[in-house]
């Protein structure tokens, strides 16, 4: 199982650094950081969800501030 979650997590890892598209670089991050998530809860690491929740929190931080800063007018 954790070599599953072990591949999953280079297949996403390798999204992100192709990056053909923006799409693709963040299902890539998602991705890598969802089966990051299972691979460190598989391993025993009980706070597993509160840092993938931590690490969505900063992503959405940094795509409001992206989306604000092109919507702005001047």
């Amino acid at each position: 199982f954790c070599a599953i979650l072990q591949l999953w997590f280079v297949l996403g890892g390798l999204a992100v650094a192709s990056n053909p598209s923006a799409d693709c670089g963040v299902g890539g991050i998602v991705l890598a950081s969802v089966v990051g998530c299972g691979w460190l809860l598989s391993l025993g690491f009980s706070l597993a969800l509160v840092s993938l929740m931590v690490y969505w929190g900063g992503m959405l931080v940094g795509f409001v501030y992206s989306v604000s800063l092109v919507a702005d007018l001047f």
